[in-house]
């Protein structure tokens, strides 16, 4: 059950994981590699500097030089969610990223590819500093919130004459129109994630085309950050492709600007991407280096909603790569398949939020929100339930490669804070005694299935200071109309938004659907006014402000955070150039950087 937990913690939190399938036509060459008796093991392991386990012998030798060819084999838990950013309202599509690229990206050279300062494990790491141009060659951030575009030249939308849309743009070359497009449409689409999530945005931004290369982008909310963070990772269009089918409802509708193509897909099982022969970008770092992308002739994506399957998968060689595995995983598959390359990162944890709105309610009182923290004891769930691979404090910011300078480890906290996450039933009675509760009290928390086991540990904990949880299990529609809605009746447990964007302060802005708790407090909004001043411009100033306001919001408890896990991804010895990435900033992108070796993988 505690695998089972977390995988699901994960698929939700991150959607990180690719969307999936393959065609039924190709069942056979998707089961061609099997786990077999007299496979080689290997038994020794080295970790290189990233913190990678690499094999160190093995019976084939390695091609250094990347190959092209072969197909990626991806999964996913969960199918396909639509085709178009503009009118999905649930955030991020996973697989629009193959057949579209975007204005940015997070910049690849940065990552363990290149100079290894971030990793890119954790998902939605989005900083102006391992952000670079894409469909923009270049862009300028100007005052008041102004970002100008600069379209690189030379990008054509893909050609496949089976299907009437592709037929229809004929391979031409990607404009400024195409961009400032697709871009308003992104903002004043009622259906866009967009403007969901900030009602505000359409009626205050604008998007200007300034000449046939140039597209503006400017907002009157003084705040850049919804638009860089987002806008500049959504897809493309041809502008004559809306203009005929109104939106793209369907998988044969996409011509995009990426490295692969939409060639087949059935709904609930599998889709299939055939490279693009006239993608633009060549590999900008490694012994690849000026080698045209991608290195792979397709990519299957494969809908297997069952965990265990999704294991076997990766065992016997179906897939080549999988994330989110917990602890216990790491046990079984260094020990049944030792040849697996992996690496742990740190994903933060989720947290049980509070209506601190409602002045009824015990939450309203500082003192009872910190005796629920430090009647919870945090060094025995890190031991006990994970195995003592958490960190107990991961939130609202982990301790992740590129963001040291934003954190603050809790040993350098103020004792204040530290006595929160030290266990101590007696002052959390104190504490609710001088609340006006000396009996404690009785709440309900909403949660889902999912969370059950892990929350019972919770609630046996609240029960020896005399709070009494409640559990209300709720089906997923229920739970997400809750998360996003943020109409809960009084506590509320799981999803959170991941640390990456922190600068934004997500879970404190009153505005925000990621505030669930409801807090508005004079001091955090001072604090954002002033990292609006330098985010975007000098991320050194911002990760000061950010690191000196985390003691004083940590000492409100206004969420009751729990121990960040770490997680494991595996992957198979012949996925080449890959290091355990997720998300690139919001998308998987390094799937157009990977190569397949085909000799190891045909020893398997």
């Amino acid at each position: 059950m505690k695998r089972f937990a977390w995988l699901l913690v994960t698929i939700i939190m991150v959607v990180a994981l690719l969307l999936t399938a393959c065609e039924k036509k190709e069942t056979d060459d998707t089961s061609t590699t099997e786990t077999t008796t007299d496979k080689p093991v290997i038994t020794e392991t080295e970790t290189d500097t990233s913190g990678t386990t690499k094999p160190t012998d093995g019976e084939q030798q390695e091609t250094t030089e990347p190959q092209y060819g072969g197909k990626l084999n991806q999964m996913s838990s969960m199918e396909i969610g639509g085709f178009d950013h503009a009118t999905y309202t649930r955030g991020f599509l996973n697989n629009v990223f193959l057949v579209n690229d975007t204005m940015v990206v997070g910049d690849w050279t940065r990552g363990l590819a290149g100079t290894g300062e971030v990793d890119w494990a954790m998902s939605s790491q989005k900083r102006i500093d391992y952000t670079v141009g894409c469909l923009a060659e270049s862009f300028e951030i100007l005052d008041p919130a102004k970002i100008i575009f600069h379209v690189r030249r030379g990008v054509h939308f893909s050609l496949d004459p089976n299907y009437e849309a592709s037929r229809l743009v004929n391979g031409r070359e990607m404009t400024g129109e195409d961009v400032a497009f697709s871009l308003d449409r992104h903002i004043h689409s009622p259906m866009s994630y967009l403007a969901i999530t900030d009602p505000t945005m359409p009626k205050n931004t604008t998007v200007t085309q300034i000449d046939e290369w140039t597209v503006a982008v400017e907002t009157g909310l003084f705040n850049l950050d919804p638009l860089w963070l987002m806008l500049g990772e959504r897809e493309i269009w041809p502008k004559e492709i809306i203009d005929k089918y109104g939106t793209i409802s369907e998988w044969y509708y996409q011509v995009g600007n990426g490295p692969f193509m939409m060639t087949d897909y059935v709904v609930g099982s599998s889709a299939v991407f055939t490279r693009n022969p006239n993608y633009w970008q060549t590999d900008p770092v490694g012994e690849g280096m000026g080698n045209q992308l991608p290195y792979l002739d397709g990519v299957r994506q494969l809908v297997i909603p069952d965990v265990s399957s999704q294991q076997a998968a990766l065992r016997t060689g179906k897939i080549e790569q999988l994330s989110g595995l917990t602890q216990d995983d790491w046990k079984s598959f260094t020990t049944s398949s030792p040849q697996l390359e992996y690496t742990k990162y740190l994903q933060g944890p989720n947290a049980i939020s509070m209506r601190l709105d409602k002045p009824e309610l015990p939450f309203k009182d500082k003192r009872v929100r910190q005796a629920l923290m430090m009647a919870i004891d945090y060094e025995e769930i890190v031991n006990s339930w994970y195995d003592g691979q958490a960190e107990i404090l991961a939130w609202p910011l982990a301790d992740i490669k590129g963001y040291d300078k934003a954190y603050m480890p809790l040993d350098q906290m103020p004792q204040s804070v530290q006595e929160l996450y030290t266990y101590n039933p007696e002052r959390a009675k104190q504490l609710l005694s001088e609340a006006g509760y000396p009996g404690g009290f009785k709440t309900q928390i909403i949660t889902s299935s999912s969370f059950v086991d892990f929350l019972s540990i919770i609630k046996g904990m609240w029960d020896q200071i005399g709070v009494n949880m409640e559990l209300q299990v709720v089906d997923m529609g229920i739970y997400f109309n809750y998360t996003t809605t943020r109409q809960y009746p009084e506590m509320l447990y799981g999803f959170f938004v991941q640390p990456g964007p922190y600068a934004q302060l997500l879970p404190f802005r009153i505005d925000n659907t990621f505030n669930r708790s409801w807090v508005n407090d004079e001091r955090v909004n001072e604090t954002y006014a002033e990292i609006l001043k330098y985010n975007l411009k000098d991320q050194a100033k911002v990760d000061q402000l950010h690191r000196d306001l985390m003691p004083y919001v940590l000492e409100q408890a206004w969420y009751i955070t729990v121990p960040g896990p770490y997680l494991f991804t595996f992957w198979q010895p012949w996925l080449k150039n890959y290091h355990g990435e997720g998300l690139i900033g919001y998308q998987p992108y390094w799937v157009r950087f990977v190569w397949i070796d085909q000799n190891i993988k045909q020893s398997q």
